[in-house]
């Protein structure tokens, strides 16, 4: 064998050897921080959050302050806490309040307390609380992020390593694609977690994703600023007690959606603008099978159902069927919505209204598809998308075009 060749090979050999270093160190310093975590039971602190969301360009900026204290029994949070969310957009500034005792889920909007009993909306509460985001290294069970000897024997995920004088920065990815969600495939999936050295604390993370829909790859990400932390906290701020004498409680009171529009009767009325500046009028299409598809672009069944709806529309457009997509919360402009449906192929019209018409309608949810026959009346409703709803679809569309 040649010199070359073996010297090549033995610098190859020692890369992998280097790699298989700095993941195994990368792992030791993970487990660190994650015992160092586990073992925080409660703590106050103070957090700049940045998120971008899938179908937006801009990125949010909010900081968060909270009390927590663990509860090891709970199902609900598993954790007490008092919250406070605030923008830190000026053009755009907002807050949020939220109190949790193990007991009941409190929203405290300027002088009102609007209260939740978990023994009678523990469903609600848990199926609401995806919406914000706690520092989770330090609040959660799992310490999310931060992976269990589960994740990182996995074989999907590589970890690497890198070191400056306070910190660590550890990288952890998974690039094998998967299903995201109907017609999403996430492509990466990457964690960026920076650890202090003498306190094995997570002082910063970051989460990325990038999807794939359709023609289209979009990217997700949130990161976290550790800005302050201490374990001692004010056990009285965990309790009802905390809520001020100025503000007024007031038990929850469920939204009851409005009755559907009953099938049958005349479809409400419009003229809508296109994204080319032309008017179509509802009342210019009588004679017509027309499908509404009420839809917003950030609505991921509405994202899901355009492939299957615009394959209606090609199927039948020229047998006295017309396809619509009205979208009654995107900028038209701002949303960049002509390159948001070129991306997915939709040939279709869609249309921009305010938000009466869905009113109007009686839309309860997204996306939610009207039927009207030739004489404009509404034959059927359904709210919401899945794959398993498209033959009823589609049946449903040819009856009305066979009577």
């Amino acid at each position: 064998m040649c010199k070359r060749l073996i010297l090549c090979m033995a610098v190859f050999l020692s890369g992998i050897v280097t790699n298989a270093q700095n993941s195994e160190e990368a792992k030791r310093v993970l487990r660190l921080s994650r015992e160092k975590c586990m073992s925080i039971q409660q703590g106050h602190y103070e957090v700049e959050h940045w998120k971008k969301f899938m179908m937006d360009k801009d990125t949010t900026i909010t900081r968060n302050t909270c009390d927590f204290r663990k509860l090891p029994e709970d199902t609900i949070y598993g954790k007490a806490f008092n919250r406070t969310i605030e923008s830190m957009d000026k053009d755009d500034n907002w807050h949020v309040h939220q109190l949790y005792t193990g007991h009941e889920y409190v929203w405290i909007f300027d002088t009102t307390a609007v209260i939740q009993s978990c023994d009678q909306w523990a469903d609600k509460i848990i199926a609401e609380r995806h919406n914000y985001d706690f520092y989770k290294p330090l609040t959660d069970r799992t310490c999310y992020p931060i992976p269990d000897e589960k994740l990182m024997s996995d074989s999907v995920y590589t970890y690497s390593l890198l070191e400056t004088p306070d910190c660590y920065k550890v990288d952890y990815i998974k690039t094998e694609p998967e299903l995201a969600g109907p017609g999403m495939q996430c492509i990466r999936y990457e964690v960026e977690l920076w650890i202090n050295k003498k306190s094995s604390l997570p002082v910063q993370y970051a989460i990325a994703y990038d999807i794939v829909v359709g023609l289209d790859t979009m990217c997700q990400y949130d990161l976290f600023k550790l800005l302050s932390f201490d374990t001692e906290i004010d056990e009285s701020r965990l309790t009802m007690e905390s809520i001020p004498a100025s503000v007024t409680q007031s038990d929850y009171v469920p939204y009851t959606p409005p009755e559907s529009l009953a099938e049958g009767t005349r479809a409400p009325d419009w003229a809508l603008p296109t994204l080319t500046g032309d008017t179509v009028r509802l009342a210019d299409l009588r004679g017509k099978v027309v499908l509404i598809d009420f839809f917003y672009k950030s609505c991921a069944p509405c994202c899901a159902a355009l492939p299957f709806l615009q394959s209606l529309h090609e199927k039948y457009k020229d047998k006295g069927f017309v396809m619509l997509g009205i979208d009654p919360y995107d900028d038209p402009v701002k949303g960049e919505m002509a390159t948001f449906l070129a991306k997915r192929g939709v040939t279709y019209t869609v249309l921009f209204s305010d938000h009466d018409l869905p009113k109007n309608y009686h839309v309860k949810g997204y996306p939610n598809l009207f039927f009207l026959d030739r004489k404009g009346n509404i034959v059927k409703i359904q709210i919401g998308f899945s794959t398993a709803s498209e033959e009823a679809i589609e049946k449903q569309i040819q009856e009305m075009l066979n009577n």
